[in-house]
């Protein structure tokens, strides 16, 4: 099992950015996804003014916001779902795990026991809470700015849609429900309607790099690893 800690505020500034270079790539009806977290960035700037070169001070003010709550109803995913896991699958195109010849994986799988507590990786709304085909039991958050993140194959849901929740919150219980060979979560991170990777929320540099080698081809050794197939999302 892995389990390395990372500042809120590292993480903060790499899944920031990665939200700002999505939603800044999405097509033009996504006008409001692009205003709503230019609004929540441009709120953590100070507005006193200093002696010294302004724009490094105003890169500095937005840094040390990072590890203050979001002033706007944005909340960009900023830790790991689960405190201890196995890394089983990466996001991608992969070989499908039942046989049916390579697919895209929209989430990474994290291989954990039955009953292990599966956390809110930000502040949101359940949207929601119910059995959803090869996922198995899903819970879906909504973070604002039309940031989601999901969590699937869950033994046990622990909340009710329309429910607010908060990071480190406890939303659900991993287990091995719909498409899957065995106990783990399945963990995807959406914006603007589109999958991106989330170890890109979760682990950044070398830890990163670590994780991304801990995971080994699905037909080396039988693995927890599943997911709905490819047009369920």
């Amino acid at each position: 099992m892995m389990n390395v800690g990372l500042s809120t505020a590292t993480r903060w500034y790499a899944a920031f950015a990665l939200v700002l270079a999505t939603v800044t790539s999405a097509p033009a009806h996504a006008t409001d996804a692009r205003d709503d977290v230019d609004a929540a960035a441009g709120s953590a700037v100070s507005t006193v003014p200093l002696q010294g070169d302004l724009p490094f001070r105003d890169l500095f003010d937005r840094w040390k916001a990072a590890d203050r709550p979001p002033r706007s109803e944005a909340s960009v995913p900023s830790q790991r779902p689960l405190d201890s896991f196995r890394y089983t699958s990466p996001f991608g195109m992969r070989s499908d795990p039942f046989g049916h010849g390579t697919a895209m994986h929209a989430g990474v799988d994290l291989a954990a026991s039955t009953g292990t507590p599966v956390h809110a990786t930000a502040d949101g709304i359940v949207s929601q809470a119910e059995r959803a085909r090869g996922y198995g039991n899903l819970v879906q958050l909504d973070h604002g700015a039309r940031i989601q993140t999901r969590y699937g194959h869950l033994s046990r849901i622990l909340v009710t849609a329309g429910q607010r929740v908060h990071r480190g919150d406890v939303i659900a219980l991993v287990g091995s429900t719909g498409r899957s060979t065995g106990s783990h979560l399945h963990y995807e991170v959406r914006v603007a309607d589109r999958a991106i990777d989330p170890l890109a929320f979760m682990a950044t540099g070398d830890e990163r790099l670590a994780l991304q080698e801990t995971v080994g081809p699905a037909e080396a050794s039988p693995v927890a690893v599943g997911g709905p197939k490819h047009g369920e999302d």
